[in-house]
């Protein structure tokens, strides 16, 4: 498996399938590992403009009401854009729109105008995540690239024995 922090060689550019893998993979394991409502994953597809598709869309109201929510989601849209940063390959469009989902979910004019820095933090907090848990990226992107799709069930699966072969390996 190939450690976040370290950058390919020049000669050997990783490919369009392998970075858009990473990054499709990067925002399942996030979802994944957030279980709620507008994260829950119906299934993760490589080809085809596919993407993360999930079970339902975030709504306004319970991003308001709910900080803790509000928070995940935007972690979440936040995945693919920080695994391009971890993984030094260029952005792809995010499907949602993290800073749109994070505004509206404040609702104090204070905290708004400290959008940008609430943004930054919770980028610095995936990208934490992602540096932690990229053995079970890697294993989720090589998961996509060889079936070109994974259901809710299966990233499941993956993501439960790249952490099973990891304790393993460290006891």
């Amino acid at each position: 498996m190939t450690s976040p922090h370290i950058h390919s060689p020049i000669g050997h550019a990783p490919t369009d399938l392998h970075t858009r893998s990473l990054h499709l993979a990067a925002e399942a394991y996030l979802a994944h590992m957030h279980p709620r409502a507008p994260l829950r994953l119906e299934r993760v597809r490589l080809h085809d403009n596919g993407g993360v598709e999930y079970r339902s869309e975030p709504e306004a109201a319970a991003l308001r009401l709910n900080r803790a929510l509000a928070e995940e989601v935007v972690l979440v849209a936040l995945a693919a854009g920080e695994a391009a940063h971890l993984s030094a390959t260029s952005p792809r469009p995010p499907q949602r729109d993290a800073r749109q989902l994070l505004a509206t979910a404040l609702s104090d004019p204070d905290e708004l105008a400290t959008l940008d820095a609430y943004l930054d933090v919770l980028r610095g907090r995936a990208r934490a995540r992602l540096r932690r848990a990229w053995t079970e990226v890697e294993v989720l992107a090589a998961g996509l690239r060889e079936h070109g799709e994974l259901d809710a069930s299966q990233v499941a699966h993956r993501v439960a024995c790249a952490q099973g072969i990891r304790s393993s390996l460290l006891n």
